[in-house]
């Protein structure tokens, strides 16, 4: 996930003629309506995404906006009136100026004047070439083979198609450099595939499959042909195409051919679009398509009058027609074909190309199904492709990550690895899908059953590889020893639990082992004594709750610490757990099936909650901040609990209390669950840093959160921001320890101990 966001992207592609993407609400039915639009290459919507989040870099790696030949269906069928067949055009324009590394492709489409000039400087020194170094002018008879030496002409013709395929190809090469990337194929996938980009270069073929209309292709595809039949002539047969005398040859038919067919149907497309204005595929032109079109039709109608000249014997006549045709001709073929609107045909069906040597290169997706459907059930076959889940996926605030294109690929079984095997573990299972879901997936388990299949299969991350070890061999994910989890309580003395005591306090891995957490964990045991809780820990025999080992997909791991962990809490006669940690809460609570309905598990926010309710609880001394709250979403969204840690920061005098933009069921990931605690992009470009960043925008000088894993890493994107004077990151509970107040020189918990007045209560 290094992609950057480019906030010029949309405006930038704007120049080209998109239209309307503001208003796109991503819903797909210009997709859906799209008759080319399927598997990897859904379009136009990913397009829209793209440009709507600014990821220019996804944008120049897509071969997508090639593949559409604008129907306009989709723009009949989006429901706010977009324009979505025109924002493809106007990507392929911008991305035409991307490959081109002169610089040229740009100047010419976004000025006419531009592109005039640029015609006419050509046509000039084509001129000044014949006015300097034409051959003898013959008057007697008509010579154009002694006007312009055939022999020149080859030579002039294979410079120029030299020049101008050297454009093309090194602009391709770039084309292929973004469409590729890391993609290795061997070479005979490129060999076997070759006939792809042929078969559409010469017929275009896949436009037949686009709209009813099939006349628009078949148009096209003469127009094709005749064109190609006119390059042939005049570049490899020109010495044959090219003669004096009246009679017969017969590259003549070959010449008619083309004439005929690239006048008649570039007459018929000019038409077309100032006729046929009200059609979706004609509401909008820009001044390059209408110029190449006329540029075709002058060259030929030029070389017509031309030849009809020559076959009338005006020999003065016939030169100057010969040199007005090439002003013409070469013009349009030095500026249009690497440069210009000529160039789609040959970035189009490489583009093509390039998706299928992708897909070859792309190993199929080692997922069975209905090994999924036997583990989580069928209902996300009934997925409806709205793409509610990927519009609110927290990774395209960042980048662009679609888990709807993994539920499609499921759904029809199409999937390869990139796609859906190794596309998962990108999931941070914030659940911010699963709760928006119109169809009430839980899409979360099916990315984590998915997971489960690759790590069988050894398709784990390179970057997993270490925690996951960790807490099968050290029973934690940070590798920290066994003999040192609970350093971090130092001289707070808890004592080991006993049946006695109300609650079994769990400690987090990462609060045991987090220096930057530790603080924060040591503030809740303080309140519990303060509120007269009975509560003792099991110390170094507890292990992990395994919540992050489940959602990784490693099954066995996160048995072997359930089972550790149940033996633990059964021979001790734990009957209430109390935890730190929403992951741990969430693996307690609905993760633990031979404790369910024995232990009662219970977040630290519920329960200090409670105790201010009662009054055993009382904050008095102010706390003069301002403060957001960040909601976990193991806490929030996994498990309901949105009220209870906002009630806490609310009783405390002296707090302001201010929501972030984002909040509650809409809060943002810190990106830490699932496996995301163990990536660099949390600090380098993630969810920590926009939410720290929002944080400031509300004006609060302090985020309160309730989980280890939030604190660890908006506490990292504090740092990466250099923010440490202007906002910190605590825990609820320390908040309302600055409120109830600290103990001084306590040693020993007395709460911890049962008092006279507490025993007919606990014991």
């Amino acid at each position: 996930m290094d992609l950057k966001v480019d906030p010029g992207l949309y405006q930038e592609v704007k120049k080209f003629g998109a239209r309307d993407m503001e208003i796109c609400m991503q819903c797909g039915l210009c997709s859906s309506s799209c008759p080319l639009s399927s598997g990897q290459d859904s379009f136009p919507r990913k397009i829209y995404r793209y440009l709507q989040l600014g990821l220019k870099d996804r944008l120049l790696s897509s071969p997508v906006p090639w593949l559409c030949y604008y129907c306009g269906e989709c723009n009949n069928d989006c429901p706010r009136g977009a324009e979505p067949a025109e924002t493809m055009m106007a990507t392929r324009r911008w991305l035409t100026t991307e490959y081109d590394w002169t610089g040229l492709a740009k100047k010419l489409y976004l000025s006419t004047a531009w592109e005039i000039g640029a015609l006419s400087v050509v046509a000039f020194v084509v001129i000044m070439l014949f006015v300097f170094f034409h051959g003898p002018i013959i008057t007697g008879r008509v010579a154009v083979n002694t006007f312009a030496p055939v022999k020149w002409i080859e030579i002039g013709d294979l410079v120029m198609a030299a020049i101008l395929s050297s454009f093309l190809l090194t602009n391709a090469f770039r084309m292929f450099r973004f469409i590729m990337g890391d993609t290795r194929p061997p070479l005979s996938v490129y060999i076997s595939e070759a006939k792809t980009f042929v078969l559409h270069l010469l017929t275009q073929m896949r436009w037949r499959e686009c709209s009813e209309d099939k006349s628009r292709w078949l148009k096209h595809f003469i127009l094709v042909t005749g064109y190609l039949t006119m390059m042939s002539l005049i570049i490899v047969f020109i010495r044959w195409f090219q003669v004096d005398d009246s009679s017969w040859h017969f590259s003549s038919i070959f010449g008619y051919y083309a004439t005929g067919t690239i006048m008649g149907i570039t007459a018929e497309m000019m038409w077309s679009r100032y006729k046929k204005r009200e059609e979706a595929i004609h509401r909008y032109t820009e001044p390059s398509d209408w110029l190449f079109l006329i540029l075709l039709f002058l060259s030929c109608l030029t070389g017509i009058v031309m030849h009809g000249v020559r076959l009338a014997g005006w020999p003065m006549g016939t030169y100057v027609m010969y040199v007005v045709h090439l002003a013409f001709a070469v013009p349009m073929l030095v500026i249009e074909v690497p440069f210009g609107k000529w160039s789609h045909l040959f970035y189009r069906p490489l583009a093509m190309f390039l998706t299928r040597v992708k897909e070859k290169a792309s190993e199929p997706s080692s997922v069975d199904v209905e090994e999924v459907v036997a583990q989580v059930g069928d209902t996300f076959l009934t997925c409806i492709q709205c793409g509610t889940c990927t519009t609110m996926c927290p990774w395209n605030l960042v980048s662009s990550y679609r888990p709807r294109q993994i539920m499609r690929h499921l759904n029809l079984e199409s999937g390869n690895q990139d796609s859906v095997d190794r596309a998962v573990w990108t999931c941070v299972t914030c659940n911010a899908c699963g709760v928006h879901c119109p169809r009430g997936i839980d899409i979360i388990d099916v990315m984590k059953t998915v997971r489960g299949l690759g790590y069988k299969r050894g398709l784990l991350p390179e970057r997993l590889e270490i925690p996951l070890e960790s807490m099968r061999q050290r029973g934690n994910p940070w590798n920290g020893p066994r003999e040192r989890r609970m350093e971090w309580a130092q001289d707070l003395n808890i004592p080991p639990f006993s049946p006695d005591h109300e609650y079994c306090l769990f400690t987090c891995c990462t609060t045991a082992y987090d220096p930057n957490v530790q603080e924060s964990g040591r503030s809740l045991p303080q309140l519990l004594d303060r509120a007269e809780i009975l509560f003792g820990t099991l110390g170094t025999e507890e292990v992990c709750c395994g919540d992050h080992a489940h959602k990784m997909g490693a099954e066995e791991i996160f048995e072997q610490l359930a089972q550790s962990n149940t033996r633990l809490f059964k021979e001790a006669g734990v009957k209430r757990l109390l935890t730190t940690s929403p992951h741990c809460l969430n693996a307690f609570r609905n993760l633990y099936s031979e404790i369910k309905g024995q232990v009662v598990v219970e977040h630290y926010t519920e329960l200090l909650w409670r105790l201010i309710e009662k009054g055993r609880l009382i904050p008095t001394l102010d706390v003069s901040e301002t403060v957001t709250y960040h909601d976990p979403c193991y806490l929030g969204r996994h498990n309901s609990t949105y009220d209870a840690p906002r009630n806490i920061l609310k009783s405390i005098p002296g707090l302001r209390f201010v929501e972030m933009a984002s909040n509650r069921e809409q809060g943002l990931c810190c990106g830490g669950g699932g496996g995301g605690a163990w990536t660099d992009a949390l600090t380098k470009e993630g969810f920590g840093i926009l939410r720290v960043k929002e944080a400031m925008d509300c004006g609060a000088g302090v985020i309160a959160t309730a989980c280890p894993y939030c604190i660890r890493i908006l506490k990292q994107a504090v740092s990466e921001l250099n923010m440490e004077g202007k906002i910190v990151v605590k825990d609820v509970a320390e908040l309302l320890l600055q409120s109830v107040g600290h103990w001084d020189g306590v040693e020993t918990f007395e709460g911890s101990r049962p008092r006279f007045e507490q025993e007919g209560l606990h014991v």
